[in-house]
């Protein structure tokens, strides 16, 4: 899984702590312990779809436009990892243009039926995501377990 998701999450949730004033990404980047570079790439994104504000210079820093409780989970998931993901890195067997793929029916069709299967995978992750806000998120920074009690009511 790429890091921009947990990036994401991360600095909204730290922008929301901070609401009163603008956080630098070179702040940011402290709190997740990455390069402010990186940052700065994710909250691009995030400000081009309306999270949040941000401005540059001396005085400059990033706020929230959005209150959590109107930001789906999901809906920044799709954001910051698109569905066209490639499933490249996790499959094995050949390349479409190996000769020796016709050899063996295993390694002619392993790629599809794993890219396949992660893609009916990850359906089923984005739509476990888009029942939950970023204000669901939060709560659950303060009292761990809030998901895995939710996984139990939906299985009662």
């Amino acid at each position: 899984m790429k890091l921009d998701f947990s990036v994401a999450v991360h600095s909204i949730l730290y922008l929301d702590a901070h609401r009163d004033s603008k956080v630098a990404s070179r702040e940011l980047a402290q709190s997740l312990h990455l390069n402010p570079v990186m940052i700065r790439n994710i909250l691009s994104v995030l400000h081009k779809h309306g999270y949040l504000t941000g401005t540059v210079g001396k005085n400059g820093g990033y706020q929230l436009d959005l209150a959590l409780a109107d930001m789906n989970l999901g809906d920044l998931y799709d954001l910051t990892i698109p569905p066209t993901i490639s499933y490249a890195r996790f499959i094995t067997g050949p390349s479409k243009t190996d000769e020796q793929a016709d050899q063996s029916p295993i390694a002619a069709n392993i790629s599809e039926t794993l890219t396949d299967l992660f893609t009916v995978a990850d359906r089923q992750y984005r739509a476990y995501y888009h029942q939950f806000t970023m204000a669901d998120l939060q709560a659950d920074l303060n009292h761990h377990g809030k998901f895995l009690r939710h996984e139990q009511d939906s299985e009662s």
